[in-house]
């Protein structure tokens, strides 16, 4: 390694956050490559498509997993809570929605301005598909103090209880659907806290960052949650094709009913994964600092991904004659996200706005 000081940031967390923003604009390619495989049903790569579509969902749960290993541990009054932080993302909520908004009424025309259908989405709705993590996320930070007393009081046999119940609870929705098809559930009193997104995952991501020791992050660990991550998208690729199959509707809403069911294993897999290849392998000064630069635009970019993709297009509409509908994808999002990123990390430089992205 270099004998430069390296900045003090996790590099693992800047990486996982570079995968995550990446699988985010994937998420929103509907049949072009997110769900590719609803329009590919006689395709000899229909399975890889699938698994692919389902695979993509760690991405949310990862940037859920980076917050809580950075913020769970820390210590803040309640007042520095809600000025520093919660009035901080609504404002980013609001100029991000607007920004949106013009962009929709101005460059796509799909929408009429006015300020009061402005004012009444934003409250009621969206702006744009990926805002309702903003919202979540308004959500996690007033939930913030008592997430942390959580976190700092469980012993590491509550997390792995956590964890088992969390999938327990999940598994039950395959076994519903399995028995009566649809048709009837688990009574829905039956249900725990820790599903919430901004509840589990944070934990989960304090855990795997703050408890445990070394000697956990063992080649053989990585093997078992890597085959129960697989076996965990093979079943929800099972269930998809199953309940798809079943009731003839391949829309894009329908088939994402299983796609998070199990995805907390994959999840957790990659953040496991990317914390011990990063304890066993120290980055050069200058490769940190491209991975933190690089990991530092992509709440910026997730804020413009609808425009990064739509301004991006033509890549895609170029490519896919050429290559295949899913290279072809992967292409044009990988274009995307390197003109978004290079478009905010320009922003960032100037006085003011830096700290808001």
């Amino acid at each position: 390694m270099d004998n430069q000081k390296l900045p003090d940031r996790k590099t693992y967390i800047d990486f996982l956050k570079i995968f995550a923003i990446y699988l985010v604009l994937f998420n929103h390619t509907g049949t072009k490559g997110f769900v590719l495989f609803t329009i590919r049903q006689d395709s000899i790569l229909y399975p890889l498509y699938l698994f692919n579509s389902i695979f993509i969902k760690v991405a949310v749960p990862l940037f859920f997993m980076a917050s809580g290993a950075l913020l769970l541990g820390k210590e803040e009054s309640y007042r520095d809570l809600l000025v520093k932080r919660f009035l901080k993302y609504l404002f980013i909520l609001f100029a991000a929605s607007a920004i949106a908004y013009l962009y929709n009424c101005l460059r796509l025309k799909t929408q009429e301005l006015s300020l009061t259908k402005f004012l009444k989405e934003i409250y009621t709705f969206r702006l744009t598909t990926a805002y309702w993590y903003l919202y979540a996320y308004l959500a996690y930070i007033l939930m913030l103090p008592l997430i942390r007393k959580m976190a700092k009081a469980m012993a590491n046999r509550d997390f792995q209880w956590m964890i088992l119940m969390f999938g327990a609870i999940q598994s039950l929705s395959v076994i519903d659907f399995i028995i009566w098809k649809g048709e009837a559930s688990h009574n829905g009193f039956f249900s725990f806290f820790i599903t919430t997104n901004y509840v589990f995952y944070p934990l989960a991501g304090y855990y795997i960052d703050k408890r445990l020791d070394k000697d956990a992050f063992s080649r053989r660990n990585l093997l078992l949650l890597t085959a129960s991550s697989i076996m965990a998208i093979a079943i929800c690729s099972f269930m998809t094709h199953y309940q798809c199959t079943l009731s003839g509707d391949w829309t894009e809403d329908h088939c994402q009913t299983f796609y998070n069911t199990l995805i907390f294993l994959p999840t957790i897999t990659i953040f496991f994964a990317a914390k011990m290849w990063f304890m066993k392998h120290n980055p050069s000064c200058r490769v940190h600092k491209f991975i933190t630069a690089a990991g530092g635009t992509t709440f910026g970019i997730f804020l413009i991904e609808a425009i990064c993709r739509n301004e991006t297009m033509p890549i895609f509409i170029w490519l896919n004659p050429l290559l295949h509908s899913l290279p072809a994808c992967w292409i044009w999002i990988f274009t995307a996200c390197i003109c978004g990123g290079i478009f905010i990390w320009g922003l960032k430089h100037i006085p003011g706005i830096s700290k808001f992205l």
